[in-house]
């Protein structure tokens, strides 16, 4: 008992002696009872691109006493965190040794391009780890790629292996982010029962733990009935969040005990004890079932899969020996459940189990509600109230809520309906109850179409609105009219806007006549159709019953377009359209590619029309669509000659006066040589007869009415070239002063023409004179044929002198002087060329030159 004591006493003398060591090794650093406090929580990491497949991570160390650190990443919106293993400097899904201290920067491999990352860090002393650091803020390699749910994987491969157990295997499919968990559904083929498989003991659960890591690949299941047949799906999930399910695999079952495989009946159909719903369409389902004996007859109840509350079908019971009924007025991509119950000997029982969940069409998925229908504008005239009606439909989750915008027609900016006062506001509110599906608007101003569109909202968010509904109108609409400058009638703009002078205003009627003269529209009734664009889509019937005939004479139906808000009769297209007629699309306009310019112009309908009543059906796609208008015409086709023809043409003394207008600022600027420095001519009086767009001399001079210079251009030439121009929004321009000049705005100029007719062909210019006369102006022969002349005419000379010689008659010579022979010898110039007068400048720059000329010869002579 002694030798205890003292082996007692000495382990507890050893023991103070420890405490007393560590005290001092250890400083103040240590609590009153001597423990070490953990780590202080980390900061947050930050993380950058390190290379094309690296990030760098730095943090900083809380405490001196840290002795390691640990690194965790994951993709950005992910649940699932990769250790980082200092060993290879990879992501690892389990374990990873730790980064030493004092160590506070590492590269992390293996990260893939285009995701974004977070990281987050804990540290560690003696006593344990730290609380972890808040996450980093992402940080990606390159250009971010785009991100979407994984897509449904191809079907899975299920196999039975033996009594109570299956086997599943499946591919991942592609995706970015990486799919990193997959979930396996099992369903009972006969019931619809619908389980999952556990990721830790492969059972059949309803939930908990089934994701299994994207490592797994296949999974056994345990539990599986034997004799019952069952079928796979796999959906997988990533960043992003779950996807879609896969088609199921092909359906397998493990034989019941004491059976062959070929002796085991499979599911046959509906029971007394399940029934089957079999999809019809139109909002039906046929209900089957089979009568247990003494049934006399059977209630149907149904319910929406999820729903607590059951429905009686039809309203009543189905008596025997009915083993079916139709359940109408279901909703499409809803999933239903069935549930019977039958009447024997005189009470309601036996309840048959609840039978596999049907679908109409395919399967709604969660997510923000789709496009609505347009709604309808309801306008009561003796309550002066408009309201909006629309029609909601089912979504998932269910709708909660509906925004209602309101316009006038043409207007660019909407305004939104109060949910409480009704009133419109130019600001987006809280939404209006989806039931009852309408809603009174206030404040609307009478006169005014209006338009509205809807858009329906559920817990996951607004989704998109509706096409605008058609155009409503509390009273007669109030007309909007403009006076055309060409047909000097009022047009009704209607709701379209026109922001130029009214004195360039152009009706689109006129417009549409004038489009294109080589397809001049048939008078009286060529228009056939003209409609201001209102809505994207328009659907309206044509009756040609002489299409025939006009086809044989040459003629065809034209779609034309322009915008309202403009003074010229370009085609323009919106930016997409499509027309159809009797169900046949006839031709389409797209979208110009990046970096092109779409050439516009009217397109020939006439192939895709019938004689008799067409419906023709057009849809169109643009920023700002009320501000078209479009129209059918009926064109007979012309030629350059025929446009000749009826060209207007102006008299030889009204084209005499018009030139003399021209020039009379011309001839009133006098010249005064010695005070007036310069003349300036507002139009020179020099006419070329050489047409500007064939280089050729002018056949027939033709002139702008509205034009303000003497240069014609030749008529065919003119036509000719407009024709062949493919972009008809160039065309129909002067070629001398770029006006817009159409075929009626044309004049043949009769005093031109003369000029024309008694100068010589050569002749390329002419100067026209105050009085109205002209003289040609001759182009200077070239340096070579003058030599040649006065060779030729001295040879002449001489051949003659020689000549009268002989016979002894005295004959004058004339010498011919040579310009370098005489340099002060004046030449005369023709009489048929009008002398510029010289400036003061000019006439100074003269005199220096010949004083200049007259010094050097003196200085030869000496």
């Amino acid at each position: 008992g002694l030798g205890i004591c003292r082996i007692g006493s000495y382990a507890l003398h050893l023991a103070y002696l420890f405490e007393l060591w560590q005290r001092a090794s250890h400083g103040p650093g240590r609590q009153e009872h001597g423990q070490m406090p953990k780590p202080g929580q980390p900061d947050r990491p930050e993380v950058f691109a390190a290379s094309s497949s690296s990030l760098r991570i730095v943090w900083s160390i809380p405490d001196p006493e840290v002795v390691a650190s640990t690194i965790k990443v994951r993709i950005s919106g992910s649940q699932r965190f990769q250790n980082y293993d200092h060993a290879t400097g990879k992501l690892v899904s389990k374990g990873g040794s730790t980064v030493p201290a004092p160590t506070c920067e590492v590269t992390v491999e293996g990260c893939e391009e285009g995701l974004a990352y977070e990281a987050i860090v804990a540290a560690m002393n003696s006593e344990g780890w730290s609380d972890v650091s808040p996450p980093s803020l992402p940080a990606a390699i390159g250009e971010l790629k785009p991100r979407a749910k994984p897509s449904a994987p191809a079907p899975p491969k299920l196999v039975a292996v033996s009594s109570g157990k299956l086997k599943v295997s499946w591919s991942l499919p592609k995706a970015c982010p990486p799919v990193e968990a997959s979930q396996v559904q099992v369903t009972e083929v006969s019931t619809g029962l619908t389980l999952l498989v556990d990721a830790a003991n492969g059972k059949l659960v309803p939930s908990g733990r089934t994701t299994f890591a994207s490592s797994r690949c296949e999974a056994n299941i345990n539990g599986a009935a034997d004799g019952v047949e069952y079928v796979a799906a796999v959906c997988c999930r990533n960043a992003e969040g779950f996807g879609e399910y896969s088609i199921a695999s092909d359906s397998v079952a493990n034989p019941l005990a004491g059976t062959s495989g070929m002796e085991l009946v499979l599911h046959q159909g509906p029971t007394s004890e399940t029934p089957v719903m079999e999809p019809i369409g139109d909002g039906k389902m046929r209900v089957r079932w089979l009568l247990p004996e003494g049934a006399k007859s059977t209630t149907v109840k149904l319910r929406r899969v999820g729903d607590h509350n059951w429905y009686l079908c039809g309203g009543t019971a189905v008596a025997a020996p009915a083993e079916e009924t139709i359940a109408s007025g279901l909703e499409e991509g809803i999933e239903y459940e069935a549930m019977l119950s039958f009447l024997i000997n005189g009470r309601w029982c036996c309840e048959s189990g609840i039978s596999r969940p049907a679908c109409i069409g395919n399967k709604k998925l969660p997510g923000i509600p789709e496009v609505p229908k347009e709604p309808r504008i309801i306008v009561d005239q003796s309550q002066r109230e408009m309201r909006v009606r629309w029609q909601s439909f089912t979504a998932v989750p269910a709708l909660n809520g509906c925004t209602v915008r309101f316009r006038a027609v043409g207007e660019r900016t909407w305004h939104y309906v109060h949910p409480s006062t009704w009133q419109l506001s130019p600001k987006e509110g809280e939404p209006l109850p989806i039931n009852p599906n309408e809603a009174q608007v206030l404040g609307i101003t009478p006169g005014v179409r209006y338009e509205a569109c809807v858009a329906f909202r559920n817990k996951l968010g607004q989704g998109p609105f509706s096409q605008s509904s058609e155009p409503a109108c509390l009273g007669r609409p109030i007309a909007r009219l403009a006076r055309c400058q060409y047909c000097f009638t009022d047009f009704d703009l209607q709701h379209a806007q026109y922001s130029r002078s009214a004195e360039t205003f152009w009706c689109p009627l006129c417009r549409f006549r004038h489009m294109d003269p080589f397809n001049s529209v048939v008078e009286p009734y060529g228009l056939l159709f003209c409609h201001i664009v209102i809505r994207p889509n328009i659907t309206f019937s044509l009756d040609l019953p002489d299409l025939k005939s006009w086809r044989k004479e040459d003629q065809a139906i034209f779609l034309r377009m322009v915008k309202v808000d403009s003074d010229n009769c370009a085609q323009i297209w919106p930016r997409k359209l499509t027309f159809e007629a009797n169900g046949a699309e006839v031709f389409g306009i797209k979208e110009p590619e990046e970096g092109h310019v779409r050439r516009d112009v009217p397109v020939n309908v006439s192939a895709g029309l019938r004689a008799g009543l067409n419906t023709i059906t057009i849809t169109m796609e643009d920023d700002y669509i009320a501000g078209y208008a479009m129209s059918l015409v009926r064109t007979q086709s012309l030629t350059a000659q025929q446009i000749a023809s009826n060209t207007t043409q102006c008299q030889e003394e009204d084209a005499k006066a018009r030139v003399m207008s021209l020039l009379k600022d011309t001839w009133s600027n006098p010249v005064d040589e010695e005070e007036e420095e310069e003349i300036t001519c507002v139009i020179s009086n020099k006419l070329k007869l050489r047409c500007p767009l064939s280089f050729e001399r002018v056949v027939i001079p033709t002139r702008g009415e509205q034009c303000m210079h003497l240069q014609c251009f030749g008529l065919q030439a003119y036509l000719e070239s407009n024709m062949k121009m493919r972009a008809m929004n160039n065309r129909w321009t002067c070629p001398v002063c770029s006006t817009i000049l159409r075929p009626q705005d044309l004049r043949i100029d009769n005093y031109v023409l003369r000029i024309l007719d008694e100068t010589p062909d050569h002749i390329d210019e002419v100067l026209i004179m105050q009085d109205g006369s002209y003289r040609c102006i001759e182009e200077a022969p070239a340096p070579e044929q003058v030599a040649r002349e006065r060779e030729a005419a001295a040879a002449a000379a001489a051949e003659a002198a020689a000549a009268a010689a002989e016979e002894g008659e005295v004959t004058e010579m004339y010498q011919t002087i040579a310009d370098g022979e005489a340099p002060n010898k004046k030449r005369k110039q023709p009489d048929s060329v009008i002398q510029k007068p010289l400036t003061k400048r000019q006439r100074e720059r003269r005199q220096r030159m010949l004083a200049a000329m007259s010094a050097v010869s003196e200085n030869d002579s000496d």
